[in-house]
């Protein structure tokens, strides 16, 4: 009422998509189509945030699930997939989650358990990434803290310092040396500015460093690669190829093994794409859990594919842990197109990955 009051068609929308959630939890489903209809009306009329129709559209999934109508219900999320693949932000991960666990419910309803599976899948990878980020985010949050707290302690202690050339100037005007008083506190003004400057580009650098850097194998982490990709590839360099590599049946060598063994073979494996890749322009992070992204300039798809295959054999060849066990990579190239967007090449290569790893693994597929 307020919203129409005012003119504030935007809120026409929101009041009842919110209204038709509280009818869902409440399990009213009738009136809960009412309301999401009513607000997929103002959608052509108003400007709404992509998020909100995405958000929109999985309402009624949810609807139509509960009414066990999943037919429609995957109509609608088909809808978000489709605006998920150019809507790159930082809550892509949280609305893929659920409309991917949408999506497998209704495959599920459908009986269409193998893709009702795969969507688990990459459900399970993106909540792995998900915490991954999470946990990046509080190691940070906890290093700017600690840095703060270093930089307050250098400030008290520059405060003192500059109480005891006060103190100085002090003495030495008193003896008639106004003069030497003078310059003595500008030499020492610019010294203690010039010192206070470095120790706060040294940490700069040491945060940036940090915010770039995956803490257990030193590798880039996904940030750095997507920024670098970003910033150096897109919109100039048209021609290159990107891979995606994951560590075959990873989970079970950490069930056997131990994590300790497992981190042996991710910080292995790390140090061999910077020994590989040492004399190259291409460039590699650690994507998340076992997986690896290499970025290859100036390489078709083609020409990715057979360096990718090279790296997978190499791997097959070495012991990478203390229990001398062979691993073995799965693999997905993907080649950048003119007009296509970093979040769908991303995957296409990832689709690729999980190709390999469904027929067999221990290949490149591109």
């Amino acid at each position: 009422m307020l919203s129409a009051m005012v003119k504030a068609p935007r809120y026409l929308f929101l009041a009842p998509a919110g209204k038709a959630n509280v009818a869902l939890k409440q399990k009213k489903y009738s009136q809960a189509l009412q309301l999401l209809y009513l607000a997929k009306s103002y959608v052509n009329k108003v400007i709404v945030n992509p998020a909100h129709i995405i958000a929109l559209n999985n309402g009624f999934a949810k609807t139509f699930l509960a009414l066990q109508q999943p037919e429609q219900a995957l109509e609608y999320i088909q809808a978000s997939e489709l605006l998920l693949t150019d809507y790159d932000r930082p809550l892509n991960n949280r609305y893929s989650r659920n409309t991917l666990s949408l999506k497998a419910q209704s495959l599920e309803q459908l009986g269409r358990f193998a893709e009702a599976t795969n969507a688990l899948k990459l459900l399970i990878k993106l909540t792995e990434q998900a915490k991954e980020t999470t946990q990046q985010k509080l190691e940070q949050e906890a290093r700017s803290r600690f840095e703060s707290t270093q930089q307050d302690i250098k400030l008290q202690l520059a405060e003192e310092k500059f109480k005891y050339q006060q103190i100085t100037l002090d003495k030495l005007a008193k003896e008639g040396q106004l003069q030497a008083a003078y310059s003595v506190i500008g030499i020492l003004a610019i010294l203690s500015i010039t010192i206070f400057a470095l120790n706060q580009r040294k940490a700069y650098l040491r945060s940036q460093r940090r915010a770039n850097t995956d803490p257990l194998t030193g590798a880039h982490n996904r940030r750095y690669i997507l920024d670098f990709i970003a910033a150096q590839l897109i919109g100039k360099q048209q021609n290159f190829s990107v891979s995606i590599l994951d560590i075959d049946h990873f989970k079970q060598v950490n069930d056997q093994y131990g994590h300790d063994i497992g981190d042996q073979a991710l910080i292995a494996f790390s140090a061999l794409l910077t020994e590989q890749l040492a004399d190259t322009e291409y460039q590699f992070a650690r994507f998340g859990g076992e997986e690896f992204i290499v970025v290859m300039p100036n390489l078709t798809l083609a020409q990715g594919h057979d360096f990718i295959g090279n790296l997978c054999i190499c791997l097959k060849t070495l012991s990478l842990t203390d229990k001398k066990i062979t691993l073995t990579s799965s693999a997905g190239v993907a080649q950048m197109q003119p007009g296509l967007a970093l979040n769908t090449l991303l995957k296409v290569a990832d689709t690729n990955l999980y190709h390999a790893k469904n027929t067999g693994r221990d290949k490149v597929c591109s």
